[in-house]
């Protein structure tokens, strides 16, 4: 034993000591080479840098890396001669390569002996391995010779003229898989990037055109959304039919592990191994914090990149799913589609009952019914909104949508059926009979029609008409048509190369779509780079009309492993084909359950390290590292750049003004929705808006109030007498009383800055508008809660912090005083004088007018016009708050003028500035009732604790006010009083903090006259120009109206930046 240990070990030794050897000697290689071509560099460099001198490009930095771009392609680098070794267990076969004129070994592939059987009829195991080598050196060795590593289409052919025998397709396909990584290693990428960049090099395609042709790219946390729902899906077999393709599947999504009841049924290996743990349990907890109860749909957090990823585990997870759900559903046969599928959804009821739940609140939500009943409901709310109702009968709580998480829209059809019809077994004689039931293609089509209306979860169906059907296009496109659009339809057919008719393909004219909306079901046997030649051949048919070749081989692919199982060892270079085309799904259907059972899954792992390794790599980089990589939206460096390419006349005066606004997300970037948004406003609202905004705020405030004193009273009488109806009555007094002293800003202010940040956006702003029922919250149309949010934005930078929210206060106060010199210029002009006015409502020679008087002579017999400048009028004359004007009040508003008003409120502020410091400081000490210290004052720090606390907070009443500004000395023209009633713009007969310190916001008029006035000339000048000037690429279909052009100047601002670098990096 101790020997064999021995042996052993010096063999391991034996084995690192080789390692070590074959390492050292890949280096002498490389640096070799660098030494080689280092002269050759330099010139190459030298020529690049002389061509950027002779053309003086603009970016000259941009033009010297095109240039060096060009020599780095991969149309320097092919394969070379082939040399193939005999190992001890595996044949060794060494890829050479030719990187522009230098001879490197790319890769090393080992085959399995097993492979190679069909290359040699020797019985000697030793003789059989050293003729499979022979005979395979001669098949490889200069087969691939000077061939493009890219070129798929040539390496392709070749393979398939040197090993098209049957027997040796398992070796010709692992062959091909090994090629691809060797080709991944060359152009230092994944294979599977390999793959794609093949696809571009060699179908034509243009950068613009990569969309419609391969997949999107996954570089950056970016991509992550755009590929949450395009992974690969599991389709595992839950019936037999009496045909070997026709079966009856049950199919996962990976968001399928995600699901509740998946714990259960995995049992206790389910373990969800997310991509960012300290992340999701940040997300947990915020969202366990969160009431859905009572949030909308658009409070919900902005998703963070990790929660577009699947779990990293998520396909072995969804094979355990899988197969716990066949164990479910058992055993059973496959003689009649809608008994079958019946039968597999009561399976799935049982088992999976909150997901068919949350499938039909989905599809609920989603139907059309649905979003007509909430458009008129929005409709009605709005009607009601503006008729200023005061019935709160109907509560916030009725009018609230359900909330849909972003985990909830990801499981989605995650679990559906998928059906392999198998009709070229059931067609003959141009009728097709499935369980003895003969049916003509109409009657067919109708059973279809009819299987998927009375099952949801029925999402594929494969095969659902014979290729020999005469009628089969025609039939394809009357099904498609007939089947809502959430139902795949795959066709079990695959060409494998295009046959498309010369006479289509003219310049100019488009190639005809016969099978568009139809997705395929690939042939394995092609391997991966038959199948991307495929796709090739189809590119270049079309003639550049490379959209057409997509729509040609559909946007749903099928890969078939259950009727082609012996191509199961080369799924992850297959994958790679298919990770590499744009489709919408990849379905994968997998062999019968013994072999995608638990102890299976290892013919998976290619396929979960591939994609493992894409999520890691995109959720690592949050910025694409290709900055050529085209952007759908536009930094401000491009906005501004691009209107002055495009010949926009005011971009140095206005481009980045319009860019802050717009910029509603604050992630430095507009997307052509956030443009769209000028479309609704020509600017900021005026001083008017905001004071009647201020108004309704106040009824509002007041029908909240009465509300909730009838429902203290309701519950107080409903209460049990004695002790607990008392404290029950007390309570609800004191909150009364607390909810009458507090401004509705401060209520507002709640509504806006649910997350505490501090700062709201647009959607916030509007968002709170609606939860309080403003008209301009429920209009669908955007426009006024913008002009609105506009008016606050007073650094115009796309969002209202707190201390610009509260400059509403001392914006609307300035309002108000337009307000009472409105009245006054009223009266006089009615009356001659202010006296001659009081006398004469007076009637009753009592000296005073209460506020019912004042209100009916103005609205009554003289016809005021506006009943809010009245009452603005009397709150604010009304100096000592007793309800009632004097005529001495009265004469008072004779003599008043605005403007000396204002430098008044600006004397009391320098005043206190002087005194406290700052603002903050004189407002503690008017709460607490302390003098300046140096009038005797102590600091506030001095203060007992017990003392402080007790005043602290509670905001001062015009008394309050009165008192301070007597005891810190201040004497101004005007009498505190007034004052304390400027600042009190909700006249609530109290002020807090917030609007205290608005008297060092008293320059917020003058700073929003400037900024409206700008961006209402940046706006206007730039509409001019978009609507009549910009020249725009126009759509192909006609449109109603002209609202395209905003996506037209956002796709042109991208089109004439693209190109430069600097710009592409922001600022």
């Amino acid at each position: 034993m101790a020997a064999d240990a021995d042996v052993d070990e010096e063999g391991h030794d034996l084995q690192d000591e080789q390692k070590r050897l074959a390492l050292r000697q890949r280096r002498r290689e490389q640096v070799e080479y660098l030494k080689l071509h280092r002269a050759k560099l330099e010139k190459v460099a030298q020529r690049c840098v002389n061509r950027v001198l002779l053309q003086l490009p603009p970016d000259p930095f941009e033009a010297l890396l095109f240039q060096l771009s060009a020599h780095v392609k991969a149309s320097g680098i092919s394969l070379d001669e082939f040399r193939v070794l005999q190992g001890q267990d595996h044949i060794i076969v060494e890829v050479g390569a030719d990187a522009r004129s230098a001879q490197l070994l790319a890769h090393r592939i080992f085959l399995p002996y097993k492979l190679a059987k069909g290359l040699s009829e020797e019985e000697d195991p030793e003789a059989q391995a050293a003729t499979a080598v022979m005979i395979l050196q001669e098949l490889l060795g200069s087969l691939l010779l000077g061939v493009n590593v890219l070129d798929f289409q040539e390496i392709h052919q070749r393979l398939a003229d040197a090993m098209g025998a049957e027997e040796l397709q398992a070796l010709r396909a692992a062959l091909v898989g090994e090629l691809l990584e060797a080709a991944g290693r060359l152009m230092d990428c994944t294979s599977g990037e390999a793959m794609r960049a093949g696809i571009v090099e060699f179908g034509g395609v243009q950068e613009e055109e990569e969309e419609e042709c391969v997949a999107p790219a996954i570089s950056c946390q970016k991509d992550l959304e755009v590929w949450q729902n395009l992974w690969p899906q599991l389709c595992f077999p839950v019936r037999q039919g009496s045909t070997a393709k026709r079966r009856l599947f049950v199919g996962l999504s990976l968001w399928a592990s995600t699901l509740p009841e998946a714990k259960d049924l995995i049992g206790s290996e389910f373990h969800l191994e997310h991509i960012d743990e300290a992340a999701e349990e940040a997300r947990l907890a915020a969202l366990a914090e969160l009431n859905l109860e009572e949030i909308d749909q658009d409070e919900l957090p902005e998703p963070e990149p990790h929660e577009y990823c699947p779990p990293l585990n998520s396909l072995e997870l969804t094979c355990r799913l899988g197969h716990a759900l066949g164990d479910k559903a058992g055993a059973g046969s496959l003689d009649d589609f809608a008994t079958s599928i019946a039968e597999l959804r009561q399976t799935i009821d049982a088992v999976l009952p909150l997901y068919v739940q949350n499938e039909k609140k989905l599809a609920e939500l989603q139907s059309e019914d649905y979003q007509a009943q909430k458009k008129a409901a929005a409709a009605a709310r709005f009607k009601e909104a503006q008729h200023d109702s005061d019935d709160e009968s109907v509560s916030e709580d009725s009018e609230k949508e359900p909330i849909v998480l972003l985990q909830e829209e990801q499981q989605q059809s995650s679990v559906y059926f998928a059906l392999h019809a198998d009709a070229d077994a059931a067609f003959e004689d141009g009728c097709y009979t499935f369980n003895e039931t003969q049916m003509k293609q109409a009657q067919l089509l109708e059973y279809y029609e009819k299987l998927c209306k009375d099952e949801p979860l029925l999402r594929c169906i494969i095969a659902p008409l014979a290729q020999n059907d005469p009628q089969l296009q025609a039939g394809l496109q009357a099904l498609r048509a007939k089947l809502p659009s959430s139902v795949s339809l795959v066709d079990d057919f695959c060409l494998s190369e295009p046959k498309v008719e010369e006479e289509s393909c003219d310049e100019g004219e488009p190639a005809p779509v016969r099978r568009g909306g139809i997705g395929r079901l690939l042939d394995l046997r092609l391997t991966s780079l038959g199948l991307a030649t495929q796709r090739i051949q189809f590119l270049k048919a079309e003639h550049g009309h490379h959209n057409l070749a997509t729509a040609e081989l559909g946007r749903d692919s099928v890969l078939d492993f259950g009727t082609q199982e012996e191509m199961m060892p080369v799924l992850g270079s297959l994958m790679d084909f298919a990770l590499s085309t744009p489709d919408h799904c990849r379905r994968l259907l997998l062999p019968g359950q013994d072999c995608w059972g638990p102890t299976h899954n290892d013919s998976l792992q290619p396929l979960s390290d591939r994609m493992r390794s894409m999520l890691l790599t995109a959720y690592r980089a949050k910025k694409s590292a290709n900055k050529r990589k085209k952007n759908k939206d536009l930094n401000k460096m491009q906005f501004c750049e691009g209107l002055r390419r495009l010949g926009y006349g005011y971009t140095d005066d206005y481009a980045e003004l319009i860019f802050d606004f717009l910029d509603q997300s604050g992630n430095g970037s507009i997307s052509p929705s956030e443009l769209q948004m000028l479309e609704l406003v020509d600017g900021a609202g005026s001083l008017e808006d905001l004071d009647r905004l201020r108004m309704w705020l106040c009824d509002w405030k007041a029908r909240r109030a009465k509300a909730a004193a009838e429902r203290a009273e309701k519950e107080a009488e409903a209460a049990a007498g004695g002790h607990e109806e008392e404290a029950l009555l007390t309570a609800r007094a004191a909150e009364a009383e607390a909810q009458k002293k507090r401004s509705p800003l401060a209520e507002l202010w709640q509504y806006m800055d649910r997350d505490g940040s501090g700062e709201a956006s647009f959607s916030e702003f509007r968002r709170a508008l609606r939860k309080a029922r403003h008209p301009a919250g429920l209009n669908p149309n955007k426009g006024p809660a913008l002009e609105l949010f506009m008016c606050l934005d007073i650094q115009v930078d796309g969002s209202i912090v707190e201390g610009e929210f509260y400059c509403f206060s001392i914006l609307s106060a300035y309002f108000q005083l337009q307000r009472v010199e409105r009245v006054r210029t009223f009266l006089e002009d009615r009356f001659g004088t202010l006296k001659a006015a009081f006398k004469f409502m007076d009637a009753d020679r009592s000296g005073s007018l209460t506020t019912q008087e004042w209100m009916d002579f103005m609205m009554g017999p003289q016809g005021y016009a506006d009943e809010e400048d009245v009452k603005v009028c009397f709150f604010f004359i009304d100096k000592d708050f007793s309800g009632q004007l004097t005529s001495k009040e009265f004469e008072f508003l004779g003599n008043f003028d605005g403007r000396d008003f204002v430098d008044d409120v600006k004397k009391l502020r320098d005043y206190l500035v002087d005194k406290y410091e700052n603002l903050e400081d004189a407002y503690d000490a008017f709460e607490q009732k302390m003098p300046p210290p140096d009038m005797g004052g102590t600091d506030l720090k001095d203060i007992p604790e017990k003392r402080r606390k007790r005043r602290e907070g509670r905001g001062l009443s015009g008394q309050d006010f009165v008192n301070a500004c007597r005891m810190c000395g201040f004497k101004g023209r005007f009498d505190p009083r007034l004052l304390f009633n400027f600042l009190d713009a909700s006249h609530v007969g109290h002020i807090t903090r917030n609007e205290f310190v608005q008297l060092g916001k008293l320059g917020a008029v003058e700073a929003l006259q400037m900024s409206s006035d700008q961006m209402r000339k940046g706006i206007s000048t730039l509409k001019a120009f978009i609507f009549q000037e910009a020249q725009l690429e126009e759509p192909e279909e006609p449109q109603a109206d002209d609202s395209w052009k905003w996506a037209g100047v956002h796709k042109a601002l991208r089109d004439v930046t693209e190109d430069d670098l600097e710009l592409m990096d922001g600022p």
